[in-house]
């Protein structure tokens, strides 16, 4: 941590494009007057906002990023003030990821330009060595190996606020045939407080058309402007980064863009792949005599409907309704004790029956029971009648109380009913619906469940959904991977089942591979009522040594996770099941309600007996059918099944339903899944002000317990973070490697770029590599000199 007497040391975080680490990326002010004589104050995690004794503050953090084809042009804009009491000369240090990567670099304070200077690599390493030894800092360690631009020296006074500024042109980097940019946030945890204001943004412009737009590390809003223009945009405020930035892209003229990237860190065990679909259908003329859809809406307006529940029913109704062409067909039903139904048979969606419908909507009023099995039973007579796929959009808030009661008998009706013709789009509203009967019935039927928590507008998420729907389709589509030119080379992969690819989707597909080799991808489906082809050829990576993959491989496991937990939830737990999940959330650091044991700081979890046993015991909450906690249970393994990215499951979040999650085939990634859980304890709902900061609390200590480095998880156990995949026998046998010794340096050029996330961390830590157990030990803080009377 910085004493009060300290320069100032300023990690700053910079926008770099196609790395060779992942951890280049961060420039330095540094007091230059203290370069070589004094060590500069440690920056020790974990974060602290507010601590006294720290000497800045990050108000704001600006990137913006015009990127053309390959060419990627940056401005990063960082507004810092300096919390010391007297006037500091500092110097801008900004590593290189490699020489020649960089052109027309400028560096402005205040808008006043400075000179800089570049040095190439084995000069840098000089100075970086230097930094590393003199200043005891281990984040240093990062940059060691890599360029430097290095600017004048320049003062900030007392109590100011200076606005630094980097300009550059660089090259991005490509792989297989997506470009690649990635802007390193996550050096910015060694600040001293979290960053005001975060703001992203960036246009990526094509000479053909733009297929995948795809982020492994955040949830971005993205825009298409034409075919050959995207927009993309993250925000956050009061953050503190814990993930670098990066964004891949694809381009090219198919109807359906795919692009697939693999991750093999060992050649003897199998291999982890993610295939991006992106269709983009031609729109259909409205003149043209093609056959539209059939939608069958399936309205819930029981007793507990009353209010502003069946006014955002009939909102959400007249919606998709207004939406209509005159060659769909359609019909409207709805349902309390009784079952109603706008006409006998599906119509066509011209406006005078347009203009029907809604005055049918308009007359509905909430009173009565539940009756779902009658509802789903009249809703897949219709289907059964359509020329075509028939997309059925079910509503409820509630468990069925008259009719079939039964949730699993109800289901097991609508599987002997179904038609092979038949998408059934569950919408969950609130916490009293059986959601266990609705993610079985998105097992079996061929779309999707939706969870809508309380007080989220209902209206608003159906006309998202029927946007979705009501856009150009790939219907039946299939999934043909050969490697090699042969089958059954590809297992676990996620989704399972194939959906309609609805134009504007992006369908995120992972899966592992038993061998290497040329790939070969056939989606087929039928588009208009012609049948389709779209082929995709890639290569299975061998072996890949960087760590810059890695997110497929744990994206992958949260994937296979949710599908354990679905299985359980659906079929009963067995030992083989419960044993995968409980390594996989150890190995990914993926915690659930049901392994949340893990990152307690007494638990060994190499005690594979007593985690089994507490694994059993947690996942017995999933007996629950209907309630908050079977809602919440649910929704959160939504989550899990139809994650876009790695990180998009956060176990440290709010304890709070932020939106809505999906079960079954989900987007993998799209707005509309996303969801903020927390579960302090399986079976334990959110309740009062109290208790949710009792949760606020669970938080910080899950987030300290739980790391994620250099591609690794780590567990807090006493003082210690030790790696999850080290065993009790490496543990015992690790040598311990103090930091800033000579061991320490000879372990940087022994092992190289694989060690560097590992040596920079300030806290003691136990990590392996090449099935060898390091302890990385802090050195002793120096006694401080007695001060003079």
């Amino acid at each position: 941590m910085f004493r009060a007497n300290g320069r100032l040391a300023l990690a700053i975080s910079m926008a770099l494009v196609g790395l060779v680490s992942d951890a280049i990326g961060q420039g330095l002010l540094i007091s230059s007057e203290q370069e070589f004589r004094h060590p500069l104050p440690r920056i020790m995690p974990p974060i602290r906002p507010g601590q006294p004794g720290f000497l800045y503050d990050i108000a704001k953090l600006e990137i913006d990023a015009s990127i053309r084809n390959q060419v990627a042009e940056v401005q990063v804009a960082q507004t810092f003030r300096n919390r010391s009491s007297r006037t500091l000369q500092v110097k801008f240090v900004f590593p290189l990821p490699y020489d020649g990567a960089i052109d027309q670099m400028t560096f402005m304070v205040d808008g006043q330009e400075l000179e800089g200077r570049l040095l190439e690599a084995d000069k840098a390493r000089e100075i970086y060595q230097s930094y590393v030894r003199r200043n005891q800092d281990p984040a240093l360690v990062q940059w060691i190996g890599t360029g430097m631009f290095q600017t004048q020296v320049f003062p900030v006074p007392a109590g100011a606020e200076r606005t630094v500024s980097l300009r550059y042109t660089q090259v991005c980097k490509r792989q297989a045939a997506l470009n690649d940019w990635l802007l390193p946030l996550s050096p910015t945890k060694f600040t001293s407080s979290p960053i005001g204001e975060l703001n992203i943004r960036g246009r990526i412009r094509s000479e053909t058309k733009l297929g995948n737009v795809y982020s492994p590390s955040h949830d971005l809003k993205i825009e298409r402007d034409g075919d050959k223009v995207a927009r993309f945009e993250y925000n956050a405020k009061a953050t503190v980064p814990r993930r670098d930035f990066r964004v891949l892209w694809d381009t090219g003229n198919e109807a359906v863009q795919m692009s697939m990237v693999s991750h093999r860190p060992d050649a003897d065990q199998d291999g982890y792949f993610m295939l991006l679909i992106q269709p983009q259908f031609p729109a259909v003329e409205k003149d043209k005599k093609k056959s539209g859809k059939n939608v069958i809406l399936v309205l819930d307006k029981s007793g507990s409907m009353r209010g502003e529940k069946i006014d955002q029913t009939r909102r959400a109704a007249a919606y998709v309704v207004n939406k209509l062409r005159a060659r769909d067909r359609f019909t409207l039903i709805n349902y309390d004790s009784r079952v109603e139904t706008f006409r006998s048979d599906l119509t066509r969606g011209d406006k005078e029956t347009r203009d029907d419908a809604s005055d049918y909507i308009d007359s509905m009023l909430a009173g009565g029971s539940t009756n779902i099995g009658g509802a789903l039973a009249k809703a897949l007579e219709f289907s059964a009648e359509a020329d075509g796929p028939a997309y059925v959009v079910f509503m409820t808030d509630g468990k069925p109380t008259v009719g079939e009661k039964n949730g699993m008998k109800i289901a097991a009706n609508v599987k002997r009913q179904l038609s092979e013709q038949t998408r059934l789009f569950s919408l969950g509203v609130g916490h009293d619906v059986n959601s266990r009967l609705l993610d079985k019935l998105a097992s079996i039927c061929l779309g999707q469940t939706m969870y809508v928590r309380p007080g989220e507008p209902l209206d608003g998420i159906v006309s998202q959904l029927y946007d979705r729907i009501g856009a150009p389709a790939l219907t039946d589509a299939k999934l043909e991977l050969l490697v090699d030119g042969k089958e059954g080379r590809t297992r676990q992969i996620y989704p399972s089942t194939m959906y309609d690819l609805f134009s504007g989707d992006q369908l995120v597909v992972v899966g592992r591979y038993r061998k290497p080799g040329e790939l070969e991808i056939k989606l087929t489906g039928n588009f208009l009522g012609k049948k389709q082809q779209y082929d995709y050829t890639g290569e299975f990576a061998k072996k890949t040594s960087s760590g810059r993959n890695a997110f497929v491989e744990r994206l992958w496991g949260t994937r296979r996770i949710g599908q354990i937990i679905d299985d359980i939830d659906l079929y009963g737990e067995n030992q083989e099941l419960v044993d995968e999940l409980i390594a996989l959330s150890k190995k990914h650091g993926i915690l659930t309600p049901y392994t949340a044991y893990l990152a307690e700081e007494q638990t060994d979890i190499n005690d594979i007996t007593r985690g089994r046993r507490v694994a059993q015991s947690n996942l017995q909450a999933l007996s629950e059918e209907a309630g908050e906690n079977a809602f919440r249970q649910r929704a959160f393994k939504s989550q899990l099944k139809s994650a876009g990215r790695a990180g998009q499951l956060d176990y440290s979040l709010p304890p709070s339903v932020d939106g809505m999650a999906t079960s079954g085939g989900g987007l993998g990634g799209g707005a509309a899944n996303k969801l903020n859980l927390n579960f302090s304890a399986p079976g334990l709902p959110a309740g009062n002000a109290a208790k949710q900061k009792d949760e606020q609390r669970q938080v910080a200590r899950d987030r300290q317990a739980v790391r994620q480095i250099g591609g690794k998880t780590f567990f807090l156990k006493g003082d210690r973070y030790v790696d999850s995949q080290a065993s009790d026998e490496q543990i015992a046998k690790a040598q311990k490697v103090e930091q800033f010794g000579d061991s320490y340096f000879e372990l940087i050029e022994k092992l190289g770029n694989r060690s560097k996330a590992f040596l920079a961390e300030s806290t003691e830590l136990l990590v392996v590599i090449d099935d060898k157990a390091y302890v990385i030990v802090p050195p002793a803080p120096k006694a401080e000199a007695p001060k003079k009377p």
